[in-house]
């Protein structure tokens, strides 16, 4: 479950770092100065919701044991990656008590509002699943590209419950 979470959270790290550099590009409005995670995201929003390959260029080394590749882009306090196949980006966070899984997730959301654009990104409702506490999706208006935000709890049978946050990304078809 750790790994899958964390090779999911990496690719998703990975994916928004490449999709900032094609946010950058499309967008011509002067930026304001903004945080490097607020860039991150950017650039992996832009890259998914490009035609085309524009996901590649976040592309950093493989995984070992992995479909995965890193995600080029840093990306403090995530593990990510970038499916070969360029369906999807995974990130992960590590594992926390809840007190610092829902700090993370509440500075993740912001970042993410600050970076997507409201003009061409919605907020979708969240679909609830059992091991989620708390989780919010994007979807970009014109190429239907996705990112799904999660704070995600262990299930409640493990003696000492830890916490983390993922975050997907899927390029729009």
């Amino acid at each position: 479950m750790h790994a899958k979470s964390f090779l999911s959270l990496l690719f998703l790290v990975g994916s928004l770092t490449g999709g900032m550099r094609a946010i950058a590009a499309e967008d011509t409005s002067p930026q304001s100065v903004t945080s490097h995670e607020v860039n991150v995201i950017r650039q992996v929003a832009t890259a998914l919701a490009a035609a085309g390959d524009a996901v590649k260029d976040l592309r950093g080394p493989p995984i070992e044991h992995s479909n995965l590749d890193r995600l080029k882009l840093p990306t403090p306090g995530m593990d990510c990656g970038i499916a070969r196949a360029l369906i999807y980006v995974a990130c992960h966070s590590a594992a926390f008590n809840k007190k610092e899984a829902e700090a993370m997730f509440a500075r993740i959301i912001d970042d993410v509002k600050t970076a997507l654009p409201s003009d061409t990104w919605r907020p979708l409702e969240a679909v609830p699943h059992a091991d989620l506490i708390r989780s919010s999706s994007y979807q970009h208006l014109k190429s239907g590209a996705r990112i799904d935000i999660d704070l995600v709890a262990q299930p409640a049978w493990y003696s000492q419950r830890l916490y983390w946050v993922r975050v997907y990304g899927w390029k729009g078809y």
